[in-house]
């Protein structure tokens, strides 16, 4: 525990969370700066002679919190350390739980948990119900950060915490952690009490400031480190922030669309879907490394053909019955490029950017099936992630506002996910063929489904991203952003898929939210088995 000029009650509260822990292995060290508070020294006297787990060491002056921690990381005797706030409160199960955790994973490296507010009054509020390890995630927000455990020699081994980074220092140490290992858990249960006062409310801008250059600088450093290199810029809100990858290659793009020349009547007027897809593709996009393979079933008109005709297009026909895996598999045995970009025909280009933010995150051979952002033509969300829920594929908070930012900012910043929609949809070719395409046993709905969860279950993680948005002509009247497709279907996903959690429990929503809507809601009373959550 870092100390600073905590207000004497709120320190106290603080190690008398960790006195009150049920689980008894533990030592507690305290450092800070000799000029620390006067009425801090004898609280420290205090408790160090009131139990021998407390240790205290006061430093000169002028040390950072990085320092200090550092100091304490020399004298740590414990396979693992956490990181405690002078003012914040563990819950008293903390360290219970995390030991149960470890007993039960050994290998585990680095574990995060479940954390809220506390008022001055004692009352929680504001939780924070966390996914799974999202790299992506993490990279835009420093979601793991509170409560964090670390095994001591990996600390040691990266040499501990780096003042430099001084504002951002616990995302720095975070980041170099994840790079050293995959053993990265979570423990679903608000185990971390973090305290609201005025003070940390108005920390002050030129703090904030320097914490927010630090965390960039952090994130600078990551890249650098990357086989990916890049730079990072600032997100939407502040502590956000936008990891940008530089292509590398220039890569050819084949996106890839099915259709049947649909026409729709579109603000009065009757508008040719896959015309206004195409046009937009060709007008907008910045990307020009492209070719577009258009796969139909002999049932696209000559007139339609003759609007989208051009040097870029190469038509692929079936004359089998409709079945959209069979269609896109044929159109995809045709395409030159090293990343396919699969692409319903009712949707229409928003972002000229777009197939670049893709592709940044596409060309990583970590990353299987990279998302879109989709809006239906009245500015409401048709897509932002998919999630499972009980066994039922659904889109994160389908048709919510536009504007929303989701579940702490998981609308507008990169986010894993367990998978996303086949509307438009971005794979390196090489893996698609390394997972059989799409499965041609779900010819309507569920095939993107079915390959986003074989990419995940390969070990490849899927992503959302917010930076490449369209207009996705679909129906609003589909309760949750997915076709209802024919019967059997739904079924014949489970029993496929019947040996893995995914159907259970999705790693990127936590089982303390509700499984009645993907709106990131709490889950009770809504009656969900909640053996993972916190009571």
């Amino acid at each position: 525990m870092p100390l600073d000029n905590t207000d004497a009650i709120w320190l106290i509260k603080s190690i008398e969370s960790v006195l009150n822990q049920r689980y008894a292995r533990w030592e507690l060290y305290l450092t800070g700066i000799v000029s620390t508070a006067r009425h801090i020294r004898p609280i420290l006297e205090r408790y160090a002679q009131q139990d021998q787990r407390i240790t205290f060491v006061l430093l000169e002056q002028n040390r950072s919190i990085s320092a200090a921690n550092n100091v304490a990381l020399t004298l740590a005797k414990g396979e693992f350390v956490a990181l405690l706030e002078s003012d914040a409160e563990l819950a008293p199960t903390a360290f219970y739980e995390v030991a149960t955790y470890l007993r039960a994973h050994p290998k585990a490296d680095f574990i995060y948990t479940d954390v809220d507010q506390i008022t001055q009054a004692g009352d929680r509020q504001n939780p924070f119900f966390k996914p799974d390890w999202s790299p992506d995630y993490f990279h835009s927000y420093m979601y793991t950060l509170h409560l964090s455990v670390y095994r001591t020699s990996l600390v040691r081994k990266i040499k501990g915490f780096r003042s430099e980074y001084e504002g951002a220092q616990y995302w720095d140490l975070a980041l170099r952690i994840s790079e050293q290992t995959s053993q990265i858990h979570h423990v679903p249960k608000v185990l971390y009490h973090r305290r609201t006062l005025p003070s940390s409310l108005s920390s002050g801008v030129d703090a904030n400031l320097r914490a927010s250059r630090a965390a960039q600088r952090a994130l600078q450093d990551m890249l650098d480190r990357s086989p990916y290199p890049g730079w990072v810029e600032k997100g939407a809100k502040s502590g956000l922030f936008r990891v940008r990858r530089h292509i590398q290659r220039r890569p050819l793009v084949s996106i890839v669309i099915p259709s049947a020349g649909t026409h729709l009547k579109i603000r009065g007027q009757q508008v040719c879907l896959l015309a206004q897809c195409v046009s937009s593709i060709r007008r907008l996009s910045t990307y020009q490394n492209l070719e577009i393979i258009l796969v139909d079933g002999y049932d696209i008109s000559k007139a339609t053909l003759k609007l989208v005709q051009g040097a870029d297009l190469k038509l692929v026909r079936s004359d089998q019955p409709f079945n959209f895996s069979q269609r896109m598999n044929l159109a995809a045995q045709s395409a030159n490029g090293e990343i396919l970009l699969m692409l319903n025909d009712d949707t229409e280009i928003m972002t000229s950017n777009w197939i670049e933010a893709m592709l940044e995150l596409a060309q990583q051979t970590e990353i299987g099936a990279v998302g879109a952002k989709l809006f239906y033509p009245n500015g409401r969300l048709q897509h932002a992630g998919m999630l499972i829920l009980t066994g039922k594929p659904g889109h994160a908070f389908h048709n919510g506002s536009g504007n929303h930012d989701g579940y702490y900012y998981s609308n507008i910043v990169n986010r894993d996910y367990l998978g996303v929609t086949g509307a438009c949809m971005m794979m390196r070719h090489r893996l698609f063929e390394e997972l059989n395409g799409f499965d041609e046993s779900f010819p309507l709905s569920y095939n993107d489904v079915d390959l986003c969860l074989r990419a995940h279950q390969a070990g490849y993680r899927n992503v959302f991203t917010p930076y490449a948005e369209l207009i996705h002509y679909e129906s609003v009247s589909r309760a949750n952003g997915l076709s209802p497709g024919i019967p059997g279907e739904l079924e014949r996903l489970h029993e496929k898929f019947a040996g893995s959690c995914y159907l259970q429990n999705d790693p990127y929503y936590n089982p303390n939210l509700s499984s009645r809507r993907p709106f990131f809601q709490l889950a009770w009373p809504d009656g969900r088995n909640q053996q993972r959550g916190s009571r």
